[in-house]
């Protein structure tokens, strides 16, 4: 016995109880073609004999510039990128400016 009938049985089982818990003998009958329409290979949606497949979507539309990776750090593709070592230096200065001035006005005050 495959998983698939066992699956089958308990689906079709649980909506015959559910419909007769809800209507009664009416609801059972409903509810268990139901539960096999459902799991059987109907053209509407069964998945097991024959149906039609489903495509995978086409997302390399969407893949922009993906044709090779850049390693990390490294900038020179990119337009208007300013080097890391510029960027370093400059905020070197801008700290070593403002522990002198701060050193400065401790030594006046």
């Amino acid at each position: 016995m495959k998983l698939k009938d066992i699956f089958k049985v308990a689906l079709v089982g649980t909506a015959g109880w559910i419909g007769g818990s809800i209507a009664g003998p009416t609801g059972k009958k409903i509810g268990t073609a139901l539960g096999s329409s459902l799991i059987s290979g109907g053209a509407a949606g069964g998945q097991s004999g024959g149906g039609s497949m489903v495509a995978p979507p086409n997302l390399s539309r969407f893949m922009v510039g993906g044709d090779r990776s850049r390693p990390a750090g490294s900038n020179r593709d990119i337009p208007d990128a300013a080097p890391a070592g510029a960027i370093n230096q400059e905020w070197e200065y801008r700290l070593n400016r403002y522990l002198t001035r701060r050193k400065y006005f401790e030594d006046v005050t």
